[in-house]
């Protein structure tokens, strides 16, 4: 026993079969270890990733909409279209889902 709660664990790994990676759509930027804010790599894909389809998808100070801890590493493919307007309104997917997609849900 960590002395974890099950809520902190899992704000920090997604539960079996529930991780975006199992979807073959995210992945982990990381060079040598998990401070990767310091790196000109995560300079360049926080300003340019989402030309390429790509979000961050655990974004700094949204934890409370998303629910995990900031991963600055975990990207996601989301098709360039949807991760321009995320990066551009400076929202979370999940708050994409609600604002865009949720709506036009009959």
């Amino acid at each position: 026993n960590s002395g974890r709660t099950v809520e902190d664990v899992d704000s920090l790994n997604a539960r079996g079969g529930h991780s975006e990676h199992h979807t073959g759509l995210a992945i982990d930027v990381i060079i040598n270890n998990y401070d990767v804010e310091q790196t000109e790599e995560f300079q360049w894909y926080s300003e340019n990733a989402h030309k390429y389809g790509f979000i961050i998808r655990y974004p700094k100070g949204k934890e409370y909409i998303t629910g995990y801890k900031y991963e600055p590493w975990h990207l996601r493919y989301v098709g360039v279209e949807i991760a321009s307007e995320i990066y551009d309104r400076d929202i979370t997917y999940e708050e994409y889902y609600v604002q865009v997609l949720q709506p036009s849900i009959p």
